[in-house]
Parts: structure tokens; C-alpha cells; sequence
């Protein structure tokens, strides 16, 4: 179930192009927009509710319990999370990257969208948070973190120091970023993305690491985060305000669904509980992700 959202939005597609073989960009205006608000964080979420099969349009949300959003149902436009790519206040647009593919509503969807087709757009939040001190940070991702490993690298600071480890299915995937900081990228092609077996928790064993504190961002496919946030937690020892590691998407996701469905009350118990002893944040996650593994998931 998608989360309620305060904030809603409108937008219609103003702009279209290929970027690589396997990513589109699609940029996004509207008068609706004027009024969005960002998060601010280099990895920028956001939820965008697609048009039904057959409209051009999504269909307005309702108030549920008091929040904008769709009532659970057949008629509920489907959704998906993606990356703010780069927000233009001044000119109230938005663009979003979409890996595309067959099948898939949101691939389907980049596809095919003309000038004027519209979505609708939720609140967003993110992740990405170096604390203070960081000397140096190592960011990794697979195609579909593309867009947020692009507009973290892009917003460096001055003489920041970041590696980045790409994973792309093809050489062409490849991007090219300005940025004022410090920054190489190192690029992986031809593993990963459902096909081949993800190259991202080799490179990171391999990475030399510089003295001083650092800070680990990694976003892939959600088997290889859960492996690379046990060999960072466990292996390595790091705190969890020194790391932030994310699942974008997930192979096989329906079969995980219906195993989820079969703990899900027990799962909810676990969250709940730990809610009213005080976790917040990435202790939180961090105990619920616990929780799944557990559980086998």
C-alpha cells in the first residue's frame, strides 16, 4: 500500500529525450508546480501515479483520512517511487530519469509520453545525509540509482572527495557530471540489473579506503543492499549514521510480496514495538530490515 501523501501534485510532461540506451529523461511543468516543495536531499524521492491504461491523464486524488491520495482499489492509478533528477525553482520544473525496458507501467509509460500527458506527484523525502566531518564518501549504484548518484555528485560541495562505482548494462550508459567536487567514477557494465549476479559488494571489498571518517551511499536492486549493509555493519563495523544503504527495486518482487503477506502482521508487530521503545530513523530501519532477515526475507 502506497503511503498517504500531504502534498499532491499535478504535472504534465514538457519535455522528452534519450539520454542512453537504457534511460529516458523526462521533464515536468505545470502551473501545479509552483507550489513544490523539495526536500532537499541529494537522493530526492518522490512517488509519481500514473495515468490508468487508456487515459493521457492521472485522475484527481481524494481525502483519505483527512490526506490527499488514491482509495485502495482497481481504480487506483498504479505508482512508483523515482528520483527528483533536478528540481528548477525558478521555472517550476522537475525532471525524472526512467530506466526503461518492456514490460513495466512506469517503462511502458516513459515510453510513449508526449508533450502534455500528466501525472500526479506526491511529497518527497531522501536519504542521502553525510554527517558532519566526513572526509571522504564512496557512492555506489546500479542503473536504477543512476539519477540520484547524478544529482548527489553534481551538488558536492567545493572540493569534496567521492568515489562512485557505477553498475550500467551497457558501456553506453555511461553519464558524465559537473560538479565542484572532488570526484572520480568508476564504471561496471554487463552486471546485475536481474541478468547476471551484481558486481557492486566485489568493488566495494575491493576499494582501498582513504584515512579519516568516510561515508558509504550505496542504492541497487534490494538482495545486494541487504548484502552490502551486513558486510559494512558486521564486517567492517561501521555506525549507521556513517552509512546509508537502500533497496530501489527487487527481483522476483511478487513472489517476495506473497511471502511478506504471510509475516506481514507479525512484521508490523516488530515496527510498532520498536516505535514505542524510541527508535527513529536509520535505527529504526535498521532494526526492521533485521526483523526481515530474519523472518527470510
Amino acid at each position: 500500500m502506497s503511503k498517504p501523501h500531504e502534498e499532491y501534485y499535478r504535472a504534465e510532461v514538457v519535455g522528452v529525450r534519450r539520454l542512453t540506451p537504457n534511460m529516458m529523461r523526462i521533464r515536468f511543468g505545470g502551473d501545479d508546480l509552483r507550489r513544490f516543495r523539495t526536500s532537499g536531499f541529494g537522493d530526492e524521492r518522490i512517488c509519481v501515479f500514473f495515468p490508468r491504461p487508456g487515459d493521457r491523464h492521472t485522475p484527481e486524488p481524494v481525502y483519505v483520512d483527512g490526506r490527499l491520495d488514491y482509495s485502495d482499489g482497481p481504480g487506483r492509478p498504479p505508482s512508483r517511487s523515482y528520483t527528483v533528477r533536478r528540481w528548477d525553482a525558478e521555472n517550476a520544473e522537475l525532471e525524472i530519469d526512467f530506466v526503461v525496458h518492456e514490460g513495466g507501467v512506469a517503462a511502458g509509460w516513459a515510453l510513449s509520453a508526449q508533450l502534455g500527458d500528466g501525472v500526479g506527484l506526491s511529497a518527497t523525502d531522501g536519504w542521502y545525509a553525510p554527517p558532519e566531518g566526513t572526509q571522504w564518501q564512496l557512492l555506489l549504484a546500479d542503473m536504477t540509482a543512476l539519477p540520484a548518484l547524478g544529482r548527489i555528485i553534481e551538488e558536492l560541495p567545493a572540493g569534496t572527495r567521492a568515489h562512485a562505482i557505477v553498475e550500467v548494462i551497457f558501456p553506453d550508459d555511461a553519464q558524465t557530471f559537473e560538479t565542484a567536487g572532488d570526484v572520480t567514477v568508476e564504471w561496471i557494465h554487463g552486471t546485475g540489473h536481474g541478468h547476471a549476479p551484481s558486481a557492486l559488494l566485489d568493488a566495494l571489498k575491493a576499494y582501498d579506503f582513504p584515512d579519516g571518517p568516510g561515508y558509504i551511499w550505496l542504492a541497487a536492486e534490494a538482495s545486494i543492499s541487504r548484502d552490502v549493509r551486513k558486510y559494512v555493519r558486521r564486517e567492517l563495523g561501521w555506525p549507521i549514521e556513517r552509512f546509508e544503504i537502500i533497496g530501489y527495486w527487487r527481483v522476483r518482487k511478487e513472489e517476495w510480496l506473497a511471502r511478506w503477506r504471510e509475516k506481514e502482521a507479525e512484521l508490523e508487530a516488530v515496527y510498532t514495538q520498536a516505535q514505542a521503545d524510541g527508535l527513529r530513523g536509520p535505527e529504526l530501519r535498521e532494526h526492521y530490515l533485521e526483523a526481515l532477515e530474519k523472518a527470510g526475507l
